[in-house]
């Protein structure tokens, strides 16, 4: 467990004077309305009893008179009830409705605020995607991409984004706004922010490593890991891993998909909500221990790629992925009927299998 900084201890007893100021202004503007309230009501109690309306024409000249716009259809004739719309509705019930839209209009302005700051709680967002925690650089690029990739997803190109960083105390870019992104700026390693962020109720949640080179960033995720634990969140995580011994760690303690920090690629990440399992293949690509594609300057001829592919999975040589062109363009997934001529063709092998450019024309000659 991480001791919260002082940085962290100041943020907290922010959040509570900012909360109490927010629940001041909602005091101030219940208190007022209430007043305004007993004003027409004893507004209207004294039009009923001095000028004999009825109950329905004693409210319609109290709201019209208070609203200031005075349709001049009904007015009080007697002096008690001219006294009585003065002493209620001139003198105090104008001035408090004046200073009532003063309140509310200034509590919207505080509350745009504090949601374009990342002051705000979104209490009603769940089954939403939570991202934790952002690149320590080019981390607006890097956000961008991997929203961009999220709506483009199918199943999750609508779902809710809300990011949890400390970073952006004055807003998130514009980019990100503009994809219908929302932030919550507070420390990651909070109990409190995570509760805010509504992660107890998120479908997915993305944790990411602030520096893909430092294995300090692990701690970090494993003290996120560990609250996540103890809210019981039923999120799919997605986890990204600095040291590979504590992938296992990461595994007990709630992780579904646990990749190393690949900051050129944010697709994979979508990859592993979209299609779990998938970012584990893709993550091989990028070692030497695990599968990588390898090029073999054949020709296909006149046999349809159905028939070569066939030859290659039976003999164990590779999994067929595509071929070139002579045009030198890429064909991934050919159709099993496809016979365009080709200069080379692309397998899926192991690291620890080694064919040789004969073995394959054999293969496929053969």
């Amino acid at each position: 467990m991480l001791r919260l900084s002082p940085f962290s201890w100041r943020a907290r007893r922010r959040d509570w004077y900012t909360q109490l100021t927010d629940s001041s202004i909602r005091k101030r503007i219940i208190r007022l309305l209430l007043m305004l309230l007993m004003l027409m009501a004893c507004h209207v109690i004294a039009i009923v009893v001095l000028e004999d309306f009825t109950v329905w024409d004693a409210i319609w000249l109290t709201i019209t008179t208070v609203t200031t716009v005075g349709y001049g259809d009904m007015s009080a004739q007697t002096v008690a009830g001219q006294l009585a719309t003065v002493l209620f509705l001139y003198i105090a019930g104008i001035s408090l409705l004046a200073q009532l839209v003063g309140e509310y209009v200034d509590y919207r302005i505080d509350r745009r605020d504090r949601m374009l700051r990342g002051r705000w709680s979104w209490k009603k967002m769940n089954d939403h995607l939570l991202i934790i925690n952002i690149p320590n650089s080019h981390s607006d690029t890097y956000l961008q991409r991997l929203t961009q990739q999220i709506r483009i997803t199918p199943g999750i190109e609508d779902i809710a984004i809300q990011l949890l960083t400390p970073n952006y105390p004055d807003g998130l870019p514009i980019g990100l706004r503009e994809m219908g992104v929302v932030h919550r700026s507070d420390q990651v390693n909070n109990m409190g922010a995570l509760k805010a962020a509504n992660a107890h109720q998120a479908r997915f949640i993305i944790l990411l490593a602030d520096d893909p080179y430092d294995l300090r960033s692990d701690s970090v995720s494993i003290d996120v890991l560990d609250h996540l634990q103890e809210m019981k969140t039923p999120a799919f995580i997605v986890a990204e891993c600095v040291n590979d011994e504590n992938k296992s760690r990461f595994n007990r303690m709630g992780a579904d998909a646990i990749l190393r920090p690949i900051r050129a690629y944010p697709e994979i990440l979508v990859r592993a909500i979209s299609a779990p399992g998938s970012e584990q293949i893709l993550e091989n690509l990028f070692t030497h221990q695990g599968v990588y594609a390898k090029r073999f300057d054949v020709t296909l001829g006149d046999q349809p790629w159905g028939q070569v592919a066939s030859k290659l999975l039976l003999s164990g040589i590779g999994t067929p992925l595509g071929y070139m062109n002579t045009e030198n363009q890429l064909v991934l997934n050919p159709s099993t009927s496809d016979c365009a001529e080709s200069k080379a063709i692309f397998l899926l092998v192991d690291h620890d299998k080694e064919y040789s450019l004969a073995e394959v024309l054999e293969c496929i000659e053969g």
